[in-house]
């Protein structure tokens, strides 16, 4: 009796549906066209603004910004994101403190539910930030270290 009920509310509730309406599938959402060319990496390291010396450049291993860090033993939190914060544009960590290990990949997320993402370099000096595209609408982030001060 209980499944002829729930079977026959679906049946009246997908009837009255119009069908110009698009149904969408829970856990089922197309994943957005990252538009590397029109994205900076923001963070506290420059008030999390989209300043062109933070705007990514393509390079032959995808995408990339070179920034000077001070090793004082505090994380530096980040995002990638365009100049206007577009949510489907804007990158970041799967969870809350998730933090990057210097040369390993790590995975972001893009979207309203991406978090902070965080980094803290063991030495001062410049890092290179690379980004290159993943399956599923990711971005795989890698962290490469360039110079460090003396």
């Amino acid at each position: 009796m209980i499944k002829r009920f729930t079977l026959l509310l679906m049946f009246a509730l997908l009837s009255g549906c119009s069908s110009t309406s698009v149904v969408s599938i829970p856990g089922i959402i197309e994943a957005p066209t990252i538009k590397f060319e029109n994205l900076y990496l923001r963070g506290v390291f420059n008030w999390w603004e989209a300043n062109l010396p933070y705007k990514l450049k393509e390079g032959d291993e995808g995408w990339y910004v070179d920034v000077e860090l001070i090793a004082d033993g505090q994380p530096y939190d980040f995002r990638l994101s365009d100049a206007f914060w577009t949510p489907d544009q804007t990158c970041g960590a799967r969870y809350k403190g998730q933090v990057v290990i210097p040369q390993s990949a790590t995975y972001m997320i893009c979207g309203t539910e991406s978090e902070n993402i965080q980094f803290t370099p063991e030495t001062t000096g410049l890092y290179r930030f690379n980004f290159t595209p993943a399956s599923g609408g990711e971005v795989m982030l890698t962290i490469i270290p360039q110079s460090t001060a003396s």
